[in-house]
């Protein structure tokens, strides 16, 4: 019996131990030029794959791109830079949330 209470509590400290806290996270819009269906595609093939971003949503209609990310894999700047490598560069940057 005292073997079986040792036992779960040890399974209770590691899991304590081991939880994770959840990830900050910031999330921005990024006004950006979005004319067509093609500049959709090129942002999604290559802003995507950015260190660090959590989720990527594209208003053709609004030209935005709203992103998230985690603060310490990339920044503003970064995506920024991601954007301009893809000849889109980036009109204003609205910080929507930091969690």
């Amino acid at each position: 019996m005292k073997t079986k209470l040792l036992l779960i509590a040890l399974l209770a400290v590691s899991i304590m131990v081991y939880a994770k806290p959840k990830a900050e996270r910031v999330t921005a819009v990024f006004h950006v030029e979005i004319s067509c269906d093609n500049c959709v595609k090129r942002i999604q093939d290559n802003i995507a794959f950015e260190k660090g971003l959590k989720d990527m949503r594209i208003n053709k209609e609004q030209q935005t791109v709203t992103l998230t990310w985690d603060p310490a894999k990339t920044d503003t700047v970064q995506l920024k830079t991601a954007f301009a490598k893809i000849k889109k560069p980036v009109g204003k940057i609205e910080i929507v949330r930091e969690q």
